[in-house]
């Protein structure tokens, strides 16, 4: 068959798949080379011929022009030329289906390599989301093939296409979302249709699969990699090598996976070497005839590899049906490495939380080192009121010295990782302690002695106040919630002793994963659990747990919550988008613990990051918090309509630097005097809580409760007043050119006072009235949600379009 023939069946078979039309001119046209250069109406007209003779004979369609390409000895740059087909002949295609970015850059450095060694083949590198793979799959470039009497290619001018992929593991073992939108969805189509013959792949396609995940995730590591290796299996490609996973939990060993990985593809493409033209004829990848029970003589055992004699990578059934499910290692027998990785070598002890990779990675990020798995950073809000102009929102809703606060952590790890995280995910991961426990005293001793060094260094800040900074030498509260979980730490009671007996408040933030845990935490000043989502699925999407039952435990902990007799917090971090619907789901939560408090906080956009997805459109304004708080208080209170054990609360604070919002329970906070008058009592009476903790330390028989160090909540610090939560001890500071072009609006998000404050005119107000429904008739009303690739998620709301401009001066 002649190659205009052959081509042009394969748009009659498309048209028969997918009906014709618009979606077949775009079909055919990307069936061609990619620099060919045709025009819309060439296209239509093409594939317009062709649906036309789909019903007869498909020789009779006319020839569709193309302009060919031959492998030239220069490979193209990425820059040069489009990507090519993944069946071309000739090709090498990476491709990456990359979620924080490892994978990308797997990718990148191994399309490096290969261009500069490989003399004979064009290699081209993109993601999953570049090809159409429905179309790439079914259809493919067979110039110069010579075929037997049974249709089977027998030999090649050019070696095969080899696909290379690069696939990481998402949330409980999934394909990345935008993979499994295009290459999953596209393997198991085609592998279940009955238009499409079985094994319709082989000898037109070698393929060789490198997997990322993490160990932690118990047995979903690498598991799109596995299934990608058996889909492609059934389909007849040939596998050139094992498939391997990298495990980013263990040290360097995804590091050191790769490279062993990729030194065996080069061995098997034979890099740098006149490459046979009839490697396709033979029964294995490297050229040997195979082995009876499959596999390569030349394959060596190595370092994480499953030693397996009857792993078959070539799928060489001649019926689908009768061929038996083929062999693939799950995640290669890593034993040896990883148990060498988890010990320290020779003495059978520990091995240290921290790999000199990430700790040059969170010391890139600021954090000082304490130990082997601490670490403080100096908070911006400590420069801040360092400076007069402000502190922290645990100022105003609870009365701390934001200057006299350590931000610490006693264990870097994790066993999430959220996609809000402004750590981008540089610390460790794990579900247990299971490496050297530090001193509980050397750690706080340490944490202590480098914050003040830290402090030090602040005094040749701009406008640092030296009273504040002589007081700031002396550590008072400590935020422990730096990075990590700090209740995974062993010695965690050990640890918050230590603090009290320096008169160091402690506020401890934990992700609601080790419930046990906090049931046997000791009385500390505030409890914080973080209530990331409403639901299960939201819950497993935002924070990528690696506990399985993640949700349960949750729960878990909230109920845990509910014995204890102090300050406890549930914690609501509002990404627009992920987490910010079902606020019923929230209440249910809340309900079970009878926390005391409500902190709802919109999240901080802290740039583009590789390990997150977010974009300044997911951080909520503050008038969206406020809307969401009162929504919740509604919630909560219909719930308190069939359970009256519920508490009631209400707004209590406001910080609207932070976007944040305070709910607190009206049984514990709020007194109301004989003439009427309310006082809320959310801040802290220090000095009484350390009495109170020494106390009970001395006497474990000695329970104290929330009311009994409570203090007054200034008039400033109250939710709805003039100040907003801003201190008036201190100065507001906006930069010197830029101010908000606009500082009030009503309802509606339209803006009513200019950056002086002085109302807007009426025809000014109407005029913008105007741009703003114009800007509904174009995106709709209230908030639409795009989901984009890789991930992301763009939030767009014409009632937000005039707020963040700024007006220079």
């Amino acid at each position: 068959m002649s190659q205009a023939s052959s081509r042009n069946q394969s748009v009659a078979v498309a048209v028969a798949l997918l009906g014709g039309g618009i979606t077949i001119a775009w079909y055919s046209s990307r069936y061609l080379w990619p620099t060919t250069e045709r025009t819309l109406e060439s296209v239509s007209s093409s594939s317009s011929s062709s649906s036309s003779s789909s019903s007869s004979s498909s020789s009779s369609s006319p020839d569709v022009p193309i302009q060919e390409v031959e492998c030239s000895q220069r490979q193209p740059t990425k820059e040069e030329s489009k990507l090519l087909r993944i069946l071309s002949p000739g090709t090498i295609s990476i491709v990456h289906a990359s979620i924080t970015g490892t994978c990308e850059k797997l990718a990148e450095q191994l399309y490096s390599e290969l261009s500069a060694l490989v003399t004979n083949r064009v290699v081209q590198v993109g993601s999953v989301q570049e090809w159409d793979w429905w179309d790439e799959l079914l259809n493919e470039d067979d110039e110069g093939d010579v075929k037997d009497d049974e249709g089977d290619v027998k030999h090649n001018k050019v070696p095969l296409p080899v696909l290379i992929l690069l696939l990481p593991t998402h949330t409980n073992g999934t394909w990345p979302p935008f993979a499994a939108d295009t290459l999953e969805r596209t393997l198991q189509d085609v592998q279940h249709d009955w238009r499409v013959q079985s094994l319709f792949l082989k000898n037109k396609l070698q393929v060789a699969i490198f997997g990322m995940g993490s160990s932690e995730y118990d047995d979903t590591m690498g598991r799109p990699a596995r299934e990608c290796v058996r889909h492609f299996q059934k389909l007849g490609a040939k596998c050139l090598l094992r498939l391997r996973v990298g495990d980013d939990a263990v040290g360097d060993h995804a590091k050191e996976t790769f490279h062993q990985w990729n030194m065996e593809l080069q061995r098997k493409l034979k890099v740098g070497k006149k490459e046979e033209s009839d490697t396709s004829s033979k029964d294995c990848a490297c050229g040997a005839e195979a082995k009876p029970n499959g596999g390569c003589h030349q394959h060596a055992k190595e370092p994480f590899e499953v030693e397996d004699e009857h792993a078959d990578y070539e799928s060489d059934e001649e019926d689908e049906e009768d061929a038996e499910e083929p062999t693939v290692m799950d995640l290669e027998d890593m034993g040896n490495a990883m148990a060498s990785e988890k010990k320290q070598e020779g003495n059978g002890e520990p091995r240290e939380m921290v790999t000199p990779r990430q700790a040059e990675q969170l010391k890139k990020e600021g954090y000082k080192l304490i130990g082997t798995h601490s670490a403080v950073k100096l908070c911006r809000w400590t420069k801040h009121q360092l400076r007069g102009r402000g502190g922290c929102y645990k100022h105003t809703f609870y009365g701390i010295t934001s200057y006299q606060c350590m931000e610490a952590t006693p264990s870097l790890a994790c066993a999430n990782k959220c996609v809000f995280c402004w750590r981008h995910h540089k610390n460790p991961v794990g579900k247990e302690w299971r490496w050297k426990t530090d001193d509980p005293q050397f750690i706080v001793e340490q944490a202590v002695q480098t914050h003040v060094n830290m402090i030090k260094v602040t005094k040749g800040i701009p406008g640092v106040q030296m009273d504040r900074w002589q007081e700031a030498h002396t550590v008072r509260h400590c935020a422990l919630s730096l990075v990590g979980e700090p209740i995974m730490y062993p010695r965690i009671n050990e640890f918050l002793s230590e603090l009290h007996h320096r008169d160091i408040s402690t506020f401890l933030v934990t992700n609601g994963q080790h419930p046990h845990a906090i049931e046997s935490l000791l009385p500390i000043t505030q409890l914080y659990v973080s209530v990331d989502a409403p639901t299960k699925e939201s819950l497993i999407a935002i924070d990528r747990p690696l506990f399985q039952d993640a949700w349960d435990r949750l729960k878990q902990s909230l109920v845990s919550l509910k014995n204890k007799g102090q300050r406890t917090v549930a914690r609501l971090t509002v990404v627009k988008g992920w987490n910010s619907d079902e606020v019923s789901g929230y209440a249910k939560l809340i309900a079970l613990g009878h926390v005391s408090l409500v902190e709802i906080k919109g999240v901080t956009f802290c740039g583009k990051s590789d390990a997150s997805n977010l974009n300044m459109s997911n951080s909520p304004w503050h008038h969206e918090v406020v809307d969401l708080a009162k929504t919740l208080r509604a919630e909560l209170n219909r719930i308190r309509e069939t359970d009256c054990a519920v508490p009631q609360y209400d707004l209590a604070c406001e910080h609207k630097h932070s976007c944040s919002v305070l709910l607190a329970r009206v049984d514990q906070f709020l007194e109301i005097s004989s003439e009427g008058k309310r006082q809320w009592h959310t801040w802290i009476n220090y000095p009484k809580f350390q009495e109170l903790a020494a106390r009970h330390e001395a006497d474990p028989s000695f329970t104290f409760h929330v009311k009994d160090y409570t203090a007054p909540t200034p008039k400033w610090a109250l939710f709805g007043a003039e100040e907003e939560g801003f201190d008036p001890t201190d100065t507001r500071h906006r930069k010197a050119t830029k101010q908000p072009k606009y500082t009030q609006y009503d309802d509606r998000g339209i803006p009513t006072h200019d950056h002086t404050g002085q109302p807007l005119a009426e025809e000014e107000r109407q005029r913008l009235f105007q741009l703003m429904e114009a800007r509904m008739r174009e995106i709709g009303t209230g908030s639409t949600v795009t989901e984009l690739r890789g991930g992301a998620k763009e939030i767009q709301d014409a009632s937000l379009m005039f707020r963040g401009l700024v007006v220079s001066i």
